[in-house]
């Protein structure tokens, strides 16, 4: 497979319209995963997937490594996201970590447990952007607190305390369900 990606991007650098087509349809389905997680709808996330592909694209020159092509591409796709997201973006100024920690939010991990992933999914696009980008940037894609606040342009007090919130949120909209 590793093989198969080589000879894709050596394609893709050549401007070989079949090989972004292949390419493009290898990676588009888990791309499109990352994009869905950050956004609100399915339309968004396909306009995500797009500018995502194109910076791809515009990169492919830059990939080091043709082991870490995903990885690589993922990164890309959530810069991309999270740049979208970002009118919707500002965290509370606060920066300060929410010590009102309720008991669902300490039996969130056995509430989610219990939860299909694509309903905790369709429960996420429900969170307020901030949240979900901070729930995701945090606990799928795992990123610390440091580099979630780089990307996000804030404080790390901002980023704890919006992901103590976001898993509430979560928690409470999983219970109703």
């Amino acid at each position: 497979m590793k093989q198969d990606d080589a000879h894709l991007i050596e394609g893709c650098l050549r401007k070989d319209q079949r090989a972004y087509s292949a390419f493009y349809e290898r990676y588009a389905p888990k791309m499109y995963g990352v994009c869905l997680r950050y956004t609100r709808s399915s339309a968004a996330a396909e306009d995500v997937l797009h500018d995502g592909f194109i910076k791809v694209f515009e990169n492919l020159h830059r990939l080091r490594d043709i082991n870490a092509v995903e990885p690589w591409m993922r990164r890309i796709m959530v810069y991309t996201a999270v740049n979208a997201q970002r009118k919707e973006l500002p965290l509370a100024a606060s920066g300060d970590v929410d010590t009102n920690v309720t008991d669902d939010y300490c039996n969130g991990n056995e509430i989610i447990a219990k939860v299909d992933a694509d309903m905790v999914v369709k429960v996420m696009q429900q969170l307020p952007a901030s949240f979900r980008t901070v729930l995701n940037l945090c606990e799928i894609e795992g990123y610390d607190f440091a580099e979630v606040a780089k990307i996000m342009k804030t404080k790390e007090n901002t980023v704890r305390s919006a992901l103590t919130r976001a898993k509430q949120m979560l928690v409470k909209l999983l219970k109703e369900y």
